[in-house]
């Protein structure tokens, strides 16, 4: 479970920002968070929170610096002694020229499966792990796991590591984290699974759209999941869609054997499945039978992101541990009614029951909607004139806080209160046209 995130120099963000999802002293839309650690009642979480912004503001970066954070600590160790860091993982802020240069830092606070809250440091430039530090919270002080200091090649290790005998060294262009991760070391095991578990999508791309459908789709191959599937059933069919069931069919090999052995086995695994609506047929008002649809042909795009974005938000929560998602553009094809709904299950406590977590970007201003969020949920990314990305919440706003509780967010965020809104020269525009 995510605390907070702090990061600097990648992409649009130069300076460094944060973002947060520990939940302020309100006591408001209580269901809205949770405490982690029961002992220690002083820490509580979010379960969810949004991100607006104008286009190009560079919302999506903060997702896509999760994506990398999460990928560069699971891949890092496929590097070879002398390759460069890829540049998916470093892509630094380029509008300032010391900038180009400079490393990639990210700092987390988490909750991690065993309970406890931890701190993940790194630092990295093009070529080498400059700084890198796990630690772990023991009360309201942190023990070092282990600490890398100066691009040094051997790691630390503090009084929170548990077998002091693990190797300590590591090739320069490797994070610890995924060398040791990737061993038996229980302590680190965890960890490593924390990031791993971790669901960053973005919905709009046509490749992400498909894959995470596919995803929901082979679920209903798996007759474990019997549970699982009814309840994405319950969704599809409850969202006004008048399908009364989803069915999923499974195509026999043979019918991709006349596909060059290139691209057969990808071919297989994309459209190995065939997924249909069942809708009823009428008669007099009365049902007479059944018709399939095909999600592919027939289906509209909204009911098949409902399909594909229910399935992993119902998915996580059957999960026996807490999932944080990321999602951009969540709410793309979808109506804003269904949108809401998704968002209101991760609140109801009879649903969410192991207090996963949404991070969410989003254009569409009628989810924000105070009946759903409180302050400390609702964050902005705003560009400020030398084209840096700042991050900032409702709560940010001192003036705010002993404003009423209910206050129309998105009013107020549509009149340009909380900034983060695109500035339109139309006039400039037009001007244009007019000049003889």
């Amino acid at each position: 479970m995510i605390v907070n995130f702090t990061f600097k120099n990648y992409r649009s963000i130069k300076e460094e920002q944060s973002f947060s999802l520990e939940a302020t002293s309100s006591k408001l839309k209580e269901n809205n968070t949770f405490t982690p650690i029961e002992e220690k009642n002083s820490l509580r979480l979010l379960k969810s929170a949004v991100l607006y912004g104008a286009n190009a503001s560079g919302k999506s970066n903060l997702i896509r610096l999760m994506w990398t954070m999460r990928t560069f600590i699971l891949n890092s160790i496929d590097l070879k002694t002398g390759d460069l860091i890829s540049e998916k993982y470093y892509d630094p802020f380029l509008l300032d020229e010391k900038s180009k240069s400079q490393p990639t830092e990210f700092s987390i606070d988490f909750v991690a499966p065993n309970n406890k809250k931890h701190r993940y440091i790194a630092k990295f430039d093009k070529s080498e792990i400059i700084y890198e530090y796990l630690g772990v919270y023991e009360s309201s002080w942190i023990s070092k796991i282990f600490e890398r200091k100066d691009s040094n090649e051997v790691v630390e290790f503090g009084d929170g590591m548990l077998d002091k005998k693990e190797e300590k060294k590591i090739p320069k262009n490797h994070l610890y984290l995924s060398k040791i991760g990737n061993s038996t070391n229980e302590q680190f095991k965890e960890i490593y699974l924390y990031f791993k578990s971790m669901e960053i999508w973005n919905a709009v791309p046509t490749q992400f759209k498909d894959f995470l459908f596919r995803r929901t789709e082979t679920i209903f191959n798996n007759t474990e999941q019997i549970s699982l599937i009814k309840k994405i059933n319950k969704l599809v069919s409850i969202a006004d869609t008048k399908i009364s069931r989803i069915e999923v069919t499974e195509r026999d090999n043979e019918g991709f054997a006349a596909l060059p052995d290139e691209v057969r086995d990808s071919m297989i695994k994309r459209y190995k499945f065939e997924t249909f609506g069942i809708h009823p047929i009428f008669e007099n008002g009365n049902q007479i039978g059944e018709e399939r649809f095909s999600f592919n042909t027939q289906e509209s795009q909204g009911t098949k992101m409902m399909f594909a974005i229910g399935g992993l938000i119902l998915e996580a929560f059957e999960r026996p541990l807490p999932t944080v998602i990321f999602l951009d553009e969540f709410d793309n094809s979808l109506h804003p009614d269904l949108a809401k709904f998704l968002i209101e299950l991760f609140h109801n406590p009879k649903v969410n029951l192991n207090n996963s977590q949404l991070i969410f970007a989003t254009h569409e201003t009628t989810l924000l909607d105070k009946k759903i969020f409180r302050k400390d949920q609702i964050w902005f990314g705003e560009k400020n004139k030398l084209g840096e990305t700042e991050f900032f919440s409702v709560k940010d706003f001192k003036d705010l806080n002993n404003l009423r509780s209910d206050i129309p967010f998105d009013k107020w965020y549509k009149a340009g209160k909380f900034g983060a809104v695109p500035n339109i020269r139309k006039f400039e525009f037009i001007a244009e046209y007019e000049k003889k």
